[in-house]
């Protein structure tokens, strides 16, 4: 049975060989480590969840690392690897969204701002053997920035080690994919994020396997529902509204996208007064917790069709509630589940993409109610 540590997994660091899957992308790290050609710049490419930032936190540990291991790997345990995983090493310069953009007053001093993440540039590492930089999010750099970050990645200084996190390669300027190393992360199998939250967070087996269903075979996304109460109560919310949605006339999808908007709202929504940057923050949040619950449904479809597909006595994920599976199935044809998935996936596109939430969730129950009644063929 795969181990995994005892310590926290929360996208801080880890040994690399800790990592919840990703065997491939790690095994390319710790060969380049091993041959000493590792190269300057790489790009993570993976959905989001899938452990970019975690193994790219990883790969800075096994370069500072004071007691590297006869694999490459990181000790885990000296002064170098303990500061990066407390964020507190003086050669590791994570950078985030500045809201919805990577900004050039992140990447390079501007009047107003504090001093600019590559102003270290030229300075020579003050612990480690690199100087690292990690752009988690490399997709949200405004073309100021992302251009701005073209002539460090051309000369960098031998000790400089980039790694920019992305969901896909075109996401990045072709100029800045032609400069970096890609590794591609991908969805990890279910059964293994489910041992992992059997080991990690102590849960039961049957709310690891919902919960590493919801995930996608992102292990992050996963442990982050596991770590959030708050959003592990609304399931029943929601699955309650998945059993409605089965029974509900047409002319009910308005009552039920409004029912999905509240249900989808957290329990201690942060109130916004008159501040645009406040107004902006809860409508990411709003979006965010849309998104979370379109996975809850998404779950439930999937169930609904095995159901459809293989009879009352299929697997599914949401064994406590076989009866209303079973029920919920039969006012359904197997095709019209398997679009619904597909209406919810792209819903959730559209919401990232600014959609407008009345209208998408309006629009997304109207298709996902039953198209015909039951018994009728």
């Amino acid at each position: 049975m795969e181990r995994f540590p005892r310590t926290a997994y929360n996208g801080s660091g880890m040994a690399l060989k800790d990592m919840i899957g990703q065997q491939t992308a790690v095994a390319g790290l710790l060969t380049a480590i091993g041959r000493d050609a590792v190269p300057q710049t790489y790009l993570f490419v993976g959905p989001d969840g899938v452990g970019k930032t975690t193994a790219a936190l990883g790969f800075a540990k096994a370069l500072a690392c004071l007691h590297r291991q006869a694999d490459g790997d990181a000790c885990d345990h000296c002064v170098n690897c303990t500061r990066i995983t407390a964020g507190e090493h003086p050669d590791v310069t994570r950078i985030a969204p500045d809201g919805e953009f990577t900004r050039i007053w992140q990447i390079w001093t501007r009047p107003g701002h504090g001093p600019g993440a590559l102003e270290t540039l030229p300075f020579a590492p003050v612990a480690g053997r690199v100087r690292f930089y990690l752009i988690e999010k490399a997709e949200t750099l405004n073309d100021e920035s992302a251009n701005s970050l073209l002539k460090a990645l051309e000369e960098p200084p031998p000790y400089v080690q980039f790694v920019l996190c992305v969901p896909s390669p075109n996401a990045v300027l072709p100029t800045i994919l032609s400069r970096s190393q890609m590794l591609r992360f991908g969805q990890v199998p279910t059964e293994r994020i489910t041992a992992a939250l059997q080991e990690l967070r102590g849960l039961s087996a049957a709310e690891a396997r919902i919960l590493a269903a919801y995930s996608e075979g992102a292990p992050g996304r996963a442990l982050r529902l596991a770590d959030a109460p708050e959003l592990r109560a609304h399931r029943d919310t929601l699955l309650d509204l998945a059993a409605r949605i089965a029974v509900g006339p047409r002319i009910a999808a308005f009552r039920l996208a409004e029912d999905l908007r509240g249900a989808a709202k957290p329990l201690k929504a942060k109130k916004s007064g008159d501040d645009p940057a406040d107004a902006e923050s809860a409508d990411r949040t709003v979006r965010g917790d849309l998104g979370r619950a379109i996975g809850v449904l998404a779950a439930w479809h999937s169930d609904l069709l095995s159901v459809a597909l293989r009879g009352p006595a299929a697997p599914v994920i949401h064994e406590d509630r076989r009866a209303a599976l079973v029920q919920s199935a039969a006012r359904y044809r197997p095709e019209q589940l398997a679009e619904n998935i597909g209406h919810l996936m792209l819903f959730r596109r559209y919401i990232a993409r600014n959609a407008n939430a009345q209208l998408a969730t309006e629009v997304l129950l109207l298709k996902l109610i039953p198209r015909r009644e039951a018994g009728k063929p």
